[in-house]
């Protein structure tokens, strides 16, 4: 890791350049169960600001989307997303793939989330909302997943690393229920 806020995207080469893991589109069988949990501070605030980025045409790079559908909260999506930021901090990697080769569909259907698309955000250091917001728009790949009309639904998490300098760590990930 390097001594700055970054983002890394894994391409299914492997080969780490900015972190999305792109959508991926598969079918799975069974239905997602929309879940109530209880959204603190950090996770009304990521989802009014995705949202308010999805409420206007963006260019992301190359790409230009037409406003998006705003997103709902998913327990189910949150908590992969704390998981996989956890596991991030504890085992020190910064990649979509756990050291255990698991990756975000995998995680998502782990929680008994059955999903036809899956995305996933990370990012390390940045200390607000604001700036792992701000960072990720201006990734294309990252920005990309924010404004892809197919997610309706998001979870997210913060999770702090004492004493590492790319505390905190944050995933998102955006998924569209079967």
């Amino acid at each position: 890791m390097i001594g700055k806020p970054m983002c890394v995207i894994t391409w299914p080469s492997r080969h780490s350049l900015i972190a999305v893991a792109l959508p991926v589109l598969l079918g799975f069988s069974g239905l997602a169960v929309a879940d109530v949990c209880e959204m603190d501070e950090t996770d009304r605030a990521l989802l009014n600001q995705v949202n308010e980025a999805r409420s206007q045409p963006r260019q992301c790079g190359d790409r230009s989307f037409e406003a998006a559908p705003p997103l709902a909260w998913n327990c189910k999506l949150e908590d992969a997303a704390r998981a996989h930021a956890e596991a991030m901090v504890e085992l020190e990697f910064f990649s979509h793939t756990g050291p255990d080769g698991v990756q975000t569909g995998r995680r998502v259907s782990d929680r008994g989330y059955s999903w036809s698309a899956v995305g996933e955000n990370i990012a390390s250091g940045q200390n607000s909302v604001d700036h792992v917001i701000e960072g990720w728009l201006s990734s294309p790949g990252h920005c990309a997943n924010i404004m892809n009309a197919e997610f309706t639904e998001m979870g997210a998490a913060r999770v702090e690393a004492p004493g590492s300098p790319h505390s905190p760590f944050w995933t998102q990930v955006f998924a569209r229920p079967l």
